[in-house]
């Protein structure tokens, strides 16, 4: 089997990105989990640092790669967070963070964490992947609002 090569032309990345920003008329956030889909995370993200208004990733790890390379845009771990030192983690790295079941929502109530955090909750759609489902999700806003945390 012959070996796969993908190439990606940053500036088409930066050109695509703002059409796609334009067209929907509001911000966006540049996904680059899976190592921006093995087309190097840092790589694109240094490449859309001025242009996006943030970057989104599926677990700690990934951010982490982002802020060691001079990543200092918005963050969002669109898994969340799984432990207590990894949110510990997140809030000093001022990362933001999807909240998609009860176990985050509880650690999040229960960890001290020196300032709120960014918190975005996540409603199951309908895929059941993921997320909290009717009345579940006025309750969970009305926790973390009462948390203090976020």
């Amino acid at each position: 089997m012959r070996p796969a090569r993908a190439l990606i032309d940053l500036s088409a990345l930066r050109h695509n990105y703002l059409l796609a920003r334009e067209r929907h008329g509001g911000r966006a956030l540049a996904v680059v989990k899976a190592n921006a889909y093995g087309h190097g995370a840092l790589r694109c993200a240094q490449a859309l640092r001025d242009e996006a208004d943030g970057f989104a990733v599926a677990f700690l790890g990934e951010a982490l790669e982002l802020r060691a390379g001079g990543i200092d845009a918005p963050i969002l771990l669109l898994e969340g967070v799984f432990a207590a030192d990894e949110l510990a983690e997140a809030a000093r790295q001022r990362l933001w963070m999807v909240v998609h079941h009860e176990e985050q929502l509880c650690m999040l109530e229960r960890t001290p964490l020196a300032a709120p955090v960014d918190v975005w909750l996540k409603v199951n759609s309908g895929m059941n992947r993921a997320g909290f489902v009717g009345d579940a999700v006025a309750r969970t806003w009305r926790r973390l609002q009462a948390s203090g945390k976020v």
